[in-house]
């Protein structure tokens, strides 16, 4: 018998909406890596682009990670106050602003990435029960996911304005 394919994507989409909120709410948590600054999801994971591409500017970050620059600059901002990231112009360009980690960012960046090494095995030994074909096609869903969305949200702004 064949599958039913419009069920299908009614739970698949019931799914993804019930695995998005969870984790919305586990982003709500404010995480300590010992050094007495609790961080936030978004600024943990500000902290990891940082880190990870030192050399960008903001607008770059914002590309990067799917942002706007002023969501950017909003985390950054907090990050500043937390004394783990600092904003500097480069002499020879007085018009990009670019960030680095201060040496306790350094400190929680590295924890955080050995907290993201211990927190993948759980995926990875389950990956390891599929084959190769199932790993590639549930990328491939991903990526279509990502897609879907980023045109989704095109949409539902020009609803929001008016034009259909």
């Amino acid at each position: 018998m064949a599958m039913d394919r419009k069920k299908a994507c009614e739970e698949i989409l019931a799914l993804f909406i019930k695995l998005s909120n969870k984790y919305q709410a586990l982003e709500k948590i404010p995480v300590d890596y010992g050094t007495g600054k609790t961080l936030y999801h978004s600024e943990r994971h500000m902290l990891d682009a940082i880190g990870e591409n030192p050399a960008m500017n903001v607008s770059e970050f914002a590309r990067n990670i799917g942002v706007t620059k002023g969501a950017v600059s909003q985390v950054v901002k907090k990050l500043e106050e937390k004394q783990v990231v600092r904003r500097y112009k480069q002499a020879e360009n007085d018009k990009e602003v670019f960030i680095e980690l201060t040496n306790l960012g350094k400190d929680i960046y590295k924890k955080h990435k050995e907290t993201n090494e211990e927190s993948i095995i759980p995926l990875h030994d389950e990956l390891l029960k599929y084959s190769d074909d199932k790993v590639y096609f549930l990328i491939e869903m991903f990526k279509w996911i990502d897609s879907y969305l980023d045109s989704a949200r095109k949409q539902m702004l020009s609803h929001s304005k008016g034009e259909h």
